[in-house]
């Protein structure tokens, strides 16, 4: 069996989450860490067995890994892609690619020139009522589609273990990029490409450092309505419904429950699915997409496009809600 070898760039709560879940892949295996701090590098070391790599020139230059995972403030992501592509080792990224299209652009291109894949960890796709909703769609079994619509948000506080999550450079228009952008991801994947946008992003509650609520009003290329709600103040809920002439249909449950409801129908029909990891899936797939050398499904340009709607958003709702052309 061919074997992978990866290392993780940044040591905080979801590393350890990505750590555990790598544990869980026959063919992959966690070689090394690095963070800029030496007890918490050697702390995450001890616990998933890995080695806490002594700089970080040492950790990118290290020829025995294959691919590395960044798990850092969105803002520091363009140039450690930039330079893991100069010492060619693979890469996959935490959401969003980038905070603009000019970095996301130099991502893809040092990845590009230097002959690495990128993949950007936007695993809420993957997951199987997402699949089986995008599937319907590509199948026309809900006919021309008018309005997509989705709300992801849970109750996130200020965190003093991870503060750059309550910054506002490093994570404008509310919990968009916490939250919001992977059902941006969902939009495109379900929808194609946007046309345009327009959000409103509101302070409620005056003691918070973000915005509490952001609300997205998209226009397809297609001529389709999509509408994103999202927040770090509200009960959690993942839902995504796609609205046809022929069909409804809704991936809810976070991904793991389908529903689907005819035009001539009263009541929604759920149709029974298997539940999976996406997290996992998601690393599956990194380390196939390395041993295949094939390109990963959510690649540095698929990913940019995310990038250019969450710019446009950012744009639209510091401009009270002014249409943005994408």
């Amino acid at each position: 069996m061919a074997f992978v070898n990866l290392g993780i760039l940044g040591v905080g709560n979801w590393s350890k989450k990505l750590a555990s879940t790598i544990q869980n892949i026959d063919n992959a295996n966690l070689l090394t860490c690095f963070s800029r701090t030496s007890h918490t590098r050697e702390e995450f070391a001890q616990k998933f067995g890995c080695e806490p790599a002594i700089s970080f020139d040492r950790f990118i230059n290290d020829r025995r890994i294959d691919g590395i995972i960044i798990a850092t403030p969105h803002t520091t992501h363009v140039d450690l892609i930039c330079s893991i592509a100069q010492c060619k080792k693979h890469i996959m990224v935490e959401k969003p690619l980038a905070l603009s299209s000019v970095d996301a652009k130099r991502c893809v291109e040092a990845s590009k020139s230097n002959n690495v894949l990128l993949q950007v960890a936007h695993y809420r796709r993957l997951l199987p009522a997402t699949r089986l909703l995008h599937y319907k769609i590509s199948n026309n079994n809900l006919g021309k589609i008018h309005l997509i619509e989705s709300n992801f948000s849970r109750p996130f506080g200020p965190d003093p273990n991870r503060p750059w999550r309550d910054n506002e450079i490093e994570a404008p228009a509310g919990a968009f990029t916490a939250l919001g952008v992977h059902m941006i991801d969902n939009m495109i994947y379900l929808g194609g490409d946007v046309q345009s946008v327009n959000a409103l992003s509101s302070v409620l509650d005056e003691d918070k450092p973000l915005d509490d609520i952001t609300s997205v009003l998209i226009k397809f290329k297609s001529g389709a309505h999509g509408v994103i709600n999202t927040s770090l103040r509200l009960p959690f809920i993942a839902n995504i419904c796609a609205q046809g002439n022929l069909a409804s249909a809704w991936s809810e449950d976070d991904g793991n429950k389908f529903f689907i409801q005819k035009i001539n129908e009263e009541k929604r029909t759920e149709i029974p699915l298997d539940k999976i990891d996406g997290v996992e899936q998601n690393l599956r797939n990194f380390c196939s997409s390395i041993i295949n050398r094939i390109e990963p499904e959510t690649n540095g340009e698929e990913s940019s496009k995310v990038v250019r709607v969450l710019e446009a958003i950012v744009e639209s709702s510091a401009k009270e809600g002014l249409n943005i052309q994408i």
